[in-house]
């Protein structure tokens, strides 16, 4: 999605169906080979998947701590994870000290369980619920799906059960009852990024609609639309700039194989347990439904951004396995913008078109000397023969590239 409008640029949901097969009568067989199918072709993925988001959550969760002022003095010893509550909760990492501006970066899930245990359950869901997780976007297509965002007073409704502190700390790393929607994710962290501005997301041009047919639309997909969150400078730069090492920091970052040269790339991968095993687990599972799924969201440039990308991979093993996935996208996206404005770089260097003529003194018919034979007979001046011409790339640095007209 556009941040700066809300537009979607691109949808993807795979594996999808054939709408031929819906032209006049689909045939029953066809019908219960979809029906049936458990990757759910019928289902648009993008705006109606509700699933855990993993650490692609410790953004939202680490919004909520910078706010409150917990995060920014916060450190933690994290030896492979951490105990909480009498109950041993793990990483995937001995990350040793931890503060904030590693913790996103290398998605330290002990420093998020502390984080999440000081802020409690309801700080969490307040800070969600403005950037609008467990709650529709309004986004202009049928049937889009809510998200969960759980908070002591959702559990007492719905499950008649008080919240137990103990559950708090596996949704600061995104797993227990949080689920989210993968467009629901992009508009989130799109409005973190762009300064707590969050825009509508939509696929149909507003501004060439009458004001009848907007009202309509706004009525018949009702969401959050548009929104504003206080969110101060210092908060919007830390996470940013997080986000930014997750992609080119050190051999901790979750995504440092993935960084784009000559591009302002931040993300944040997300791995999201789908069985009952603990968090922290350092094996992907050999049996494909047993999987974690990979979320990766993805920005460019890291504030104020022009494009968000969120891709799920489901079971897919590791966050970091679909990063690679945006940032295809991501450089896609920048490489066509860089061409619509005629300032295309690749690989830190641009290609200047020359033409050219010069003398080969070095040529043995240079400046009357003995000419080739034939030369004379056919009337040829030695001294001309030297004259070369040419036309070819000469490479440039870049930052020359940035001023040529």
């Amino acid at each position: 999605i556009d941040p700066r409008t809300g537009e979607v640029l691109a949808m993807v949901s795979h594996p999808t169906f054939d709408p031929n097969q819906f032209a006049i009568r689909i045939h029953r067989n066809e019908w219960n080979k979809l029906i049936t199918d458990p990757d759910h072709p019928l289902m648009n993925k993008t705006i109606q998947a509700q699933l855990a988001p993993g650490s692609m959550f410790k953004v939202i969760v680490s919004l909520a701590g910078l706010q409150q002022g917990v995060a920014q003095n916060l450190t933690v010893d994290c030896q492979g994870g951490i105990r909480l509550y009498g109950h041993w909760f793990g990483c995937d990492q001995h990350h040793g000290v931890v503060d904030i501006e590693k913790a996103i970066p290398w998605s330290c899930d002990s420093f998020f369980y502390v984080l999440a245990t000081k802020l409690g359950i309801d700080t969490i869901a307040r800070y969600a619920h403005e950037v609008g997780i467990g709650r529709r976007t309004g986004v202009d297509l049928p049937d889009e799906a809510s998200g969960l965002m759980p908070s002591t007073e959702w559990k007492l409704r719905v499950l008649h059960q008080k919240w137990y502190p103990g559950e708090t700390p596996s949704v600061g790393i995104g797993q227990g009852a949080v689920q989210v929607t993968p467009i629901q994710m992009a508009r989130a962290v799109a409005g973190i990024a762009s300064g707590g501005v969050l825009e509508w997301p939509h696929v149909v041009f507003q501004n060439q609609l009458s004001r009848r047919m907007r009202e309509q639309i706004r009525e018949e997909f009702p969401g959050t639309r548009n929104a504003t969150v206080q969110e101060s400078t210092s908060t919007w730069e830390t996470i940013t700039d997080a986000m930014y090492k997750t992609v080119n920091g050190g051999p901790f970052a979750t995504a440092h194989q993935d960084r784009l040269k000559g591009i302002d790339f931040a993300g944040k991968t997300g791995t999201a347990q789908v069985v009952s095993e603990s968090a922290g687990a350092n094996r992907v599972s050999s049996v494909l439904a047993r999987r974690a799924n990979g979320w990766f969201v993805g920005i460019t440039p890291r504030r104020n951004p022009d494009i968000v990308v969120v891709v799920l991979w489901e079971h897919g093993g590791w966050g970091s396995g679909a990063a690679p996935i945006a940032a295809k996208v991501i450089e896609a996206f920048v490489d066509k913008q860089r061409q619509l404005h005629h300032n295309l770089v690749t690989d830190e260097k641009a290609r200047l078109d020359v033409g050219a003529v010069w003398s080969d003194t070095q040529h043995p018919n240079a400046f009357g000397g003995k000419p080739l034979p034939g030369l004379a007979r056919e009337g040829v001046n030695p001294a001309l023969s030297s004259v070369r011409g040419g036309h070819f790339w000469v490479k440039i640095p870049a930052e020359a590239a940035a001023q040529l007209p």
